[in-house]
């Protein structure tokens, strides 16, 4: 063989290595994002189930369109897996029944016995897990849309997933993980000016839960980065406008069903809050005891994030949360089980960008305070010497 001989490696442009660099990227980030759904989803699987066996707000009685009111008119994913069980061939059925076996490792799961009930379970299982990854994804742009860091974009989604269980006291129900994609979907459409996108989304996202319209308010201030003040509230209006007749259609169409379209809690919840009593119940999440309703340490935190992370945060989204907070708190008061956390979602998407201003702080500091020790490394202060 000729000393001379020369052995080219295979040579790519920066173009196509940046590419590949970014597949990577986002094929480990999707990884990250599937693991931490599914230890939260697991989190709510094994605390709650689908709610299966109750009559009220069971999955079964929802796929059967048999739940009470307001339960039943919560039918975006119900009413998909019913379309998807009439279309689906009796082999796929089949074969989804074997393996889809949730009640083999969660006690409070029973997805039926015949092949069909345990398809249409299946469905509803995997679109909640599914919303919640996706809000991963979604909250994810949202931070970067307001310069967070890549590490904390990251981290404050999956502190938020992982908390979320123990968010879901007193109640947990397979819709409140499309809740949290449909809000997190209606402020980035809003942060990014997207009218039409955002009507739409709106009527999905009422059919999920008829209460949606109250997350629109606080999307003024995201709208009006884009719009006159009059025509940024025009645009609430409107969209406030489709969501309720999107919601008087639904009590139409279950007008006949058991139960009250509302359940009024006020003077119950004041009662048990003057008496302390929220603040110290527990109950197991994660398979260990934790907190449970209005816990004193969940307040605790609550609080110190917005004690801390309020003053970080740009004022479109200070305004934000203070709307959502001027709505959301009245109805959790008047309308909500006591301690019912999971109830405050319109200000869910504003927690986490608030967690996340956060994390950036601290992470601020303590890069400043190692910069500052190996700068005293590097140069020593001078020592005095005394005379005799």
């Amino acid at each position: 063989m000729p000393s001379d001989t020369v052995h080219l490696l295979p040579v790519t442009s920066p173009a196509s290595q940046g590419a590949m660099s970014r597949a990577a990227g986002g094929f480990l980030l999707f990884a990250f994002f599937w693991i931490v759904a599914a230890a939260a989803f697991s989190g709510f699987a094994g605390k709650w189930g689908l709610r299966d066996g109750d009559p009220r707000f069971g999955v079964a009685a929802m796929l059967e369109m048999e739940a009470h009111k307001p339960f039943v008119y919560r039918q975006l994913v119900p009413d998909l897996a019913r379309r998807l069980d009439a279309v689906a061939s009796d082999r796929l059925k089949e074969r989804v029944a074997k393996r889809f076996r949730p009640d083999e490792t969660f006690a409070k799961s029973q997805p039926g016995t015949t092949d069909s009930a345990r398809f249409r379970y299946a469905i509803v299982w995997y679109a909640s897990f599914l919303s919640l990854l996706g809000s991963l994804f979604v909250l994810r742009r949202i931070l970067l849309h307001f310069n967070v860091s890549p590490l904390a974009a990251v981290l404050a989604p999956t502190a938020f997933a992982l908390a979320f269980p123990y968010l879901q006291t007193v109640g947990g129900y397979f819709y409140d993980t499309a809740e949290l994609l449909f809000a997190s979907l209606a402020f980035l459409l809003a942060l990014r000016g997207r009218l039409v996108a955002l009507a739409a989304l709106v009527l999905v996202a009422t059919l999920n839960k008829e209460t949606f319209f109250f997350v629109l308010p606080a999307l003024y201030p995201l709208l009006r980065r884009h719009q006159s003040r009059r025509n940024a509230w025009l645009a609430v209006g409107v969209l406030v406008l489709f969501a309720g007749l999107m919601n008087v259609a639904l009590k139409a169409a279950y007008l006949e069903a058991f139960g009250g379209a509302l359940e009024f809690h006020l003077l119950a919840n004041i009662q048990a809050y003057l008496s302390g009593n929220p603040y110290f119940r527990l109950e197991t999440t994660y398979g260990l005891v934790g907190p449970s309703r209005a816990f004193v340490g969940t307040l605790a935190v609550l609080g110190i994030v917005l004690w801390r992370a309020w003053p970080l945060a740009p004022r479109v989204v200070r305004r934000h949360l203070a709307i959502s907070a001027l709505v959301n708190l009245p109805l959790f008061l008047a309308f909500c089980a006591t301690g019912e956390l999971r109830n405050l979602s319109t200000t869910f998407t504003g927690l986490v960008l608030l967690v996340a201003f956060l994390i950036d702080r601290e992470a601020s500091l303590r890069m400043r305070m190692r910069d500052s020790a190996a700068a005293a490394e590097d140069h020593p202060a001078p020592q005095e010497t005394r005379q005799a």
